[in-house]
């Protein structure tokens, strides 16, 4: 398979060529018409000056034929064209250049030209085998408002274009060396492009297999798309690193969360059936079975809430409620161990705020935020519980006076499983609640937050839509 590297330099040494070729067809074009141009230009002088001085005389009088024949071989040489006149019947007067011959046919279209007091302009092909290509300009020769002659100038455009041949060699040679800089230059500027990528398909790989500590370093004062898709990648390979981390994580604490309570099942039920657990305490014993049944099915039920949540299974039933009602409801629940820790609540909740959300799940999410502000607050602690209107959006905050949580681990508090210290509560937990209060708060597309200060407390707010 061709690599992307060998399709850069295919495609832009293609593109180059091409560009340039056009561009040296039509330069040489260019040139060569801009040089018969030029010579076209010479020569209507010249016929001028000819056809108003030397031709005139000779016509009047004035001048000898060998004078003349002299003075036009000069003027042939110097301006390396043969020089003719012509009469009305297109016969030739006199010529400079016995060996330049133009047909009949040609010479009449000329002659009807001149003699129409019009300055004639041809490329011709002259020659008997061979034909060469000339430039025949025609000028009239006028006495007293009268044409009596023709003045033919006959120059090969031989000379033009070996002029341009050399012209053409330095433009192509130029092209040449500039056609390899840019291919020196596109190859430099494909290998910056390509060394990353390369190093991008290798990194993917070793990830492939398991290996998410590869990083690629972002090139030095580099800002493009190159440098945005590297730092892409490593961001997304510390996001697959760490989701590899929380997975083993989960499968290690998801066993150890079933392990204990069935190892305490499986050590009671043995006792019981061994007889080593008197009668009198199977009714005691039963009871801690039950318990730690009630435990794995509330663990079993949390870990199917948060794979519901997590994978959108669950409707979002939004209707209109007082957040008031809800919190007072949940507080309710919670009134017997409020009372054990001697925790004091301070509720200023707007008692009409009323808000657009799925009620079950908002309550879920003020049951989970007072459980963790109950378990983690200390002895004669408080909580504060407001709310707010900021923008057309509630803000509901529960706030503790507990052990806080430290700043390098608040964003760790969301993962399922995560428990910042368990020696920081007497009440164990199996740290599903903030993951499960974070994805329901996704489901309502509001956010969350926290600010905790150790040893101080924790405070967590998160949006809702008004009504």
């Amino acid at each position: 398979m061709k690599s992307i590297y060998f399709k850069f330099v295919l495609t832009y040494t293609i593109i180059i060529a091409v560009g340039f070729l056009i561009f040296g067809t039509v330069l040489n074009n260019l040139t060569e018409n801009y040089f018969i141009s030029q010579k076209q230009t010479q020569l209507v002088r010249e016929a001028e000056k000819i056809a108003t001085g030397l031709a005139l005389w000779y016509i009047t009088g004035f001048l000898e034929q060998d004078r003349l024949r002299f003075e036009i071989r000069f003027l042939r040489d110097y301006l390396n064209a043969s020089i003719l006149l012509i009469n009305k019947n297109a016969n030739v007067i006199l010529n400079s250049d016995e060996q330049v011959y133009i047909d009949d046919f040609n010479l009449r279209k000329i002659r009807d030209k001149v003699f129409e007091g019009e300055i004639a302009v041809k490329k011709l092909l002259i020659g008997d085998i061979i034909k060469r290509e000339y430039l025949v300009i025609g000028y009239p020769v006028v006495i007293n408002n009268h044409i009596i002659s023709g003045l033919l100038l006959i120059t090969s455009t031989d000379e033009i274009r070996q002029t341009l041949k050399m012209y053409n060699r330095i433009i192509w040679l130029v092209t040449l060396f500039e056609v390899l800089v840019v291919l020196i230059i596109t190859y430099a500027l494909t290998q910056r492009i390509i060394t990353p990528i390369k190093k991008l398909a290798q990194a993917s790989r070793r990830i492939a297999e398991g290996d998410f500590s590869q990083k690629i370093p972002i090139p030095n004062n580099s800002d493009d798309e190159i440098s945005e898709l590297i730092s892409s990648f490593n961001y997304m390979t510390e996001k697959l690193e760490n989701l590899e981390m929380m997975r083993k994580s989960f499968i290690s604490n998801v066993s150890h969360e079933l392990r204990s309570p069935l190892t305490s099942i499986r050590g009671f039920v043995e006792g019981i059936l061994d007889r080593t657990i008197p009668d009198d305490k199977r009714d005691f014993y039963l009871t801690l079975v039950k318990e730690e049944v009630i435990k794995l099915n509330n663990l079993i039920n949390q870990l199917l809430e948060l794979s519901r949540l997590e994978w959108g299974k669950i409707n979002v039933n939004l209707s209109e409620f007082k957040i008031y009602s809800v919190i007072a409801e949940e507080l309710i629940k919670f009134e017997k161990r409020i009372e054990e820790k001697e925790i004091d609540v301070s509720l200023q909740v707007d008692e009409e705020l009323v808000v657009k959300a799925d009620r079950d799940l908002i309550s879920r999410v003020i049951h989970n935020l007072l459980d963790n502000a109950i378990k983690y607050n200390k002895v004669g602690g408080k909580i504060y519980i407001y709310s707010e209107v900021v923008n057309g959006k509630a803000y509901i905050t529960i706030q503790d006076t507990g052990v806080g949580i430290p700043e390098k681990l608040q964003k760790l508090i969301w993962e399922r499983f995560y428990k910042v210290d368990e020696s920081r509560s007497l009440e164990n937990g199996v740290g599903l609640g903030l993951s499960i209060v974070k994805e329901i708060i996704k489901l309502h597309k509001q956010n969350i937050w926290v600010e905790s200060e150790e040893g101080v407390g924790s405070k967590f707010t998160f949006t809702l839509d008004l009504k």
